[in-house]
Formats: C-alpha cells, sequence, structure tokens
C-alpha cells in the first residue's frame, strides 16, 4: 500500500520543481511601451518646444554631454546651440532671443537628410513639394530663394484664395506654442540648366502661375520652429 503513496510524492516533487521555470519564462514580459511612445515624441517638431525652453531645458532633455554652444564668428548667430553635433540622426540647430541667459527659444532646425526629427503631419527633409502641399491639404505660399537658393515657408499655409478660408494643416493649431516653418531647396539631381526658372528674392504666392513649373524642381531641405517676441503663446 506505500508504492502509491511514494508516486504521490514524487509527482508532488516534480510539480514544484517545475515552478521556477515557469515564473523566468514569463519574466521578460515586462516591458514599458509607455517609455517608447515618449522617447518617440521627443522628435516631433514643433511638439512640446516653447518660446520658454532655454538652454538649460534642453541639457536636461537631452543631456549636457549632447548640447554644445557654438562660439559666435562673423557667419553665425551670437546665441546659438546645436544637439547631438556629430550624429547627423538626431542633429538639431537651436537659437535663442536671450543670449546672455540662451534663453527664450528662437529657433530650432533640422536640416540632415538622415535625421529621426519629423514635423508637423511627417514631414522630413527629402519629401518633395507636391507632397509637401498634400499634407497641408491645400496650396501655400513661400518667400525665395536666397543667395544659397533656400526658399521658406514661414506662417503661409492658409493663405485666402477666392471664398476658401480653410486652415492649412501645417498652420499653428491648438496646442501649438511655435510656428511650423519648412526650408525649401532644389532637388540635387536637377540639372543646372533647368534651374534659370527659380525665382530670387520673391514672395511666390500659392496661386502663382509658376508654380507647376517650380513644383517637380522643389524638395524639403530642411524644417523647424520658430517663435516672434512678437506674438503672445498663451
Amino acid at each position: 500500500m506505500a508504492k502509491p503513496d511514494r508516486i504521490h510524492r514524487v509527482v508532488l516533487l516534480v510539480a514544484f520543481m517545475s515552478i521556477p521555470t515557469t515564473v523566468l519564462a514569463q519574466a521578460p514580459a515586462t516591458s514599458s511601451p509607455a517609455r517608447v511612445v515618449a522617447t518617440v515624441q521627443e522628435w516631433v517638431l514643433p511638439g512640446t518646444f516653447t518660446q520658454g525652453t532655454s538652454l538649460a531645458d534642453l541639457e536636461t532633455r537631452f543631456g549636457a554631454d549632447n548640447v554644445r554652444r557654438v562660439k559666435p564668428d562673423a557667419d553665425t548667430y551670437a546665441c546659438e546651440a546645436i544637439l547631438f553635433p556629430d550624429d547627423p540622426t538626431r542633429r538639431a540647430h537651436v537659437s535663442f532671443h536671450d543670449c546672455e541667459q540662451l534663453d527664450q527659444l528662437r529657433s530650432i532646425e533640422i536640416r540632415d537628410r538622415a535625421s529621426r526629427w519629423r514635423g508637423k503631419h511627417g514631414v522630413h527633409v527629402g519629401m518633395p513639394f507636391e507632397e509637401l502641399r498634400a499634407r497641408n491639404g491645400k496650396a501655400f505660399g513661400f518667400s525665395g530663394f536666397d543667395r544659397d537658393g533656400i526658399g521658406r515657408v514661414h506662417d503661409q499655409w492658409s493663405p485666402a484664395v477666392g471664398d476658401d478660408a480653410t486652415l492649412g494643416k501645417l498652420d499653428v493649431e491648438e496646442g501649438d506654442r511655435m510656428y511650423f516653418d519648412v526650408m525649401l531647396g532644389i532637388r540635387s539631381d536637377v540639372p543646372a540648366s533647368a534651374t534659370s526658372i527659380v525665382p530670387r528674392d520673391e514672395y511666390i504666392a500659392s496661386d502663382d502661375p509658376r508654380i507647376p513649373q517650380l513644383a517637380p524642381l522643389l524638395e524639403v531641405v530642411g524644417f523647424g520652429a520658430s517663435t516672434s517676441l512678437d506674438d503672445e503663446w498663451d
């Protein structure tokens, strides 16, 4: 009659020994998806940046070792810093209104094609002009081009044309505390002979008859967010 009792004890021992294996197998399931989402949000402009953002805020957010102040010279603004200066996937160029305290964020710009940063509605460096217009949901105006071949879209996303007074999707919206800006340039594969139609130092309205010819030549070469001391961001 002792044999069934011995078998019962063996079954209990085997079951007890299997418990740690089960616990260890479940341990890797403790991920933190909330932190992953927060990390992604850090690379969006305008995002949570505001005119009140200071150099100290950027050092806290990205790490002091990843923020380098630019020494001013004849060709640079006196209040500049660069985030991740040696990493084109994270690099950002920053300037401030307050040069002494490096406070009151003036602008933050992205210029690298390999950047992980994104603008509103996924705008990125290398985006074709026509796709940019599609993301905005309507035609827009821009100024340009300067001696470096750069055109700029700033607070021009929602031109009133005829009875159309709708806002472009890239315009300032509720919750934004900075303007969304885009820099336009000529695509690198465009032959020099085709660039003669590119205007110099003009304002090109959204309904300018030259846009159908210009559009295939242009792409986003930079984007960012900016503020003006003349505006009150509540």
